[in-house]
């Protein structure tokens, strides 16, 4: 295998090569979204259980990085400004929060959709190279047609092992972001109570 993508790559011109190496940067920074996004939202349901327990059990809120702890301390000071909260405002602090959790979501969706149509666009330009290699020629030998064809399907093969793991991680953190969503939106209520007995 090592030897086809070095053997294709070599065969590449230069406009395939720039496909290639937009290709693998597009790559290594939807595999970075990916591990990144394991760990943090890892973290954010661990601490959210935390916050959570406590504000259900009426103990005092420790200082940890989540949303939860964000909704309270954001609550906390628009008492402090304004003297109550109601709802209406504990949804707009929900929803802030909440959109917090997508970040990243929206850059591996557009790599999954970008990645194969710049597969395609080597694909057609490998093409395009072999044709004129046979009209310049007079020949449609393999020796002719091999450089084209070749960066052709490197292309193609690296345009979908690139957008398959975006799509996949893309999909699988849209329902775990949801999944957090719906718990932090389960214990709205008792943050809004938990925030008017503190008031009080």
């Amino acid at each position: 295998m090592e030897n086809i993508l070095i053997s294709s790559w070599q065969k590449s011109d230069l406009a395939g090569k720039i496909d290639i190496i937009i290709l693998i940067l597009l790559s290594i920074y939807s595999w970075y979204i990916i591990f990144s996004k394991y760990f943090s939202l890892k973290e954010i349901e661990k601490k959210n259980r935390i916050v959570g327990n406590l504000i259900t059990s009426g103990k005092k809120i420790i200082s940890l990085r989540c949303p939860l702890f964000n909704l309270i301390r954001k609550g906390e000071k628009i008492i402090e400004r304004k003297g109550e909260i109601d709802e209406k405002e504990m949804e707009k602090l929900f929803i802030k929060e909440t959109n917090k959790l997508k970040i990243g979501l929206s850059a591996l969706a557009t790599i999954a959709s970008v990645a194969p149509f710049l597969g395609l666009l080597g694909t057609v330009w490998g093409l395009l190279r072999s044709f004129n290699s046979i009209s310049i020629t007079g020949s449609a030998s393999v020796r002719v047609v091999s450089s084209g064809v070749a960066e052709a399907l490197i292309t193609t093969v690296i345009g979908l092992i690139v957008a398959i793991p975006a799509a996949v991680g893309y999909n699988y953190y849209q329902e775990k972001t949801e999944r957090i969503k719906d718990d932090i939106f389960s214990l709205s209520g008792d943050i809004l109570n938990y925030l008017k007995v503190k008031n009080e």
